[in-house]
Order: structure tokens, then C-alpha cells, then sequence
């Protein structure tokens, strides 16, 4: 039996996992990236939070397209894309790149080639930060690809932007508390 088949079979025999599954993967909080992919002048967009990163040496990052996304049609190893993660008022920037009929006009978008690097894929101006990345390898994951990008350059926003959140299938805010946050008791990458 085929490995698509074999999930296929999964989901007839379990039709209410995919929804209880995504229903519950939805409590792990995420930030909200638009990915910009370009190849040969042209260019795609999508909104993901399937983004972690994944080393520092090399540095590297992955991201998860859907197979179906227009995005995905552009993943070639060696092809460049950008990561932006996006800030509280980039909520309608998110809901355009995800499909959702909005009344942005394109003009608004303000991605262009920003990097250094005129090989790099464009990136959004008004994000909290950018990583432009090489596709170094790319795997399948099921109806996703997942894709390794190693970093090669980095832009951070100088303004005091707070991050847009992706929660429970909605979007969230951080809350302003006052006082010091509780630092964490060591670093993960130690």
C-alpha cells in the first residue's frame, strides 16, 4: 500500500481526527509570517505560522507551505524566499496573503527588493523582521513541503512594533503588563 493511501485509510477510519487535530494544534500559540517566494521575476506570496528555526550553524530556518499553495509552485532548491514576521497592524497584509477577500489594494503591500542582496526574494517594509533565505533542501511532509532555508541576511525593524498572534484559530494581541518579565532559566540553544 502506498504511503498516500496509507493516509487516506488513516482518515476514513478516523474522519474526526483531522478536525480534533487541528482544532487542538491551534493552542500552540504562533506568530504570523508572510513568506514571499520568487523565481525568474516572479513572484509568491502566503501567510504561514508554520515557521521554526531550526539551526544556528549553519543558520537555518523551515517553513511549511501547503502543496496547494501558488507558493509551493515556485519551491526549488536553490530558489530564495523571505520570511516576514508580521506586527500588529499587519493584520489585513496576513488576511490578504491567506486568500480572504479584503479591501487592500496590492500597492499597500509594500514588498520590493530590500536586501542587500539583489539575488534575494523581496520583503515587506512595514514588518518587525525579515530573513532572506536559499532553499537548501526540501522534504515531503504529507500535503506540506517542508522546507530549509538557510538565512543570508536578517532585517529588524527599529520601531516598537508588538508581534501579531495566531491562537485558537483567531488572531491575538500581547497584553501590555507592567513589570519585568520572567526571563527563562537557561538558553535552549546552550
Amino acid at each position: 500500500m502506498s504511503n498516500e493511501t496509507e493516509q487516506q485509510s488513516n482518515l476514513v477510519q478516523n474522519p474526526g481526527l483531522v478536525q480534533d487535530y487541528r482544532n487542538t494544534i491551534g493552542l500552540f500559540a504562533t506568530g504570523v509570517t508572510v513568506l514571499i517566494i520568487e523565481h525568474e521575476g516572479d513572484v509568491r506570496c502566503m501567510t504561514a505560522n508554520a515557521v521554526s528555526s531550526l539551526s544556528l550553524d549553519p543558520v537555518q530556518l523551515l517553513v511549511c507551505p501547503s502543496k496547494k499553495a501558488a507558493f509551493s509552485e515556485l519551491v526549488k532548491e536553490d530558489a530564495n524566499f523571505s520570511v516576514n514576521i508580521l506586527g500588529i497592524h499587519q493584520e489585513d497584509v496576513s488576511n490578504h496573503f491567506a486568500g480572504a477577500k479584503t479591501d487592500i489594494d496590492e500597492n499597500q503591500i509594500h514588498y520590493e527588493k530590500l536586501f542587500t542582496d539583489q539575488s534575494s526574494a523581496p520583503r515587506l517594509k512595514d514588518c518587525l523582521a525579515s530573513f532572506s533565505c536559499k532553499i537548501n533542501k526540501q522534504y515531503d511532509g504529507g500535503d506540506h513541503w517542508i522546507v530549509v532555508g538557510e538565512v543570508t541576511e536578517i532585517y529588524k525593524n527599529d520601531a516598537d512594533i508588538e508581534p501579531l498572534l495566531f491562537f485558537g484559530g483567531k488572531y491575538h494581541y500581547p497584553a501590555k503588563v507592567e513589570g519585568e518579565h520572567i526571563q527563562p532559566a537557561g538558553d535552549p540553544y546552550q
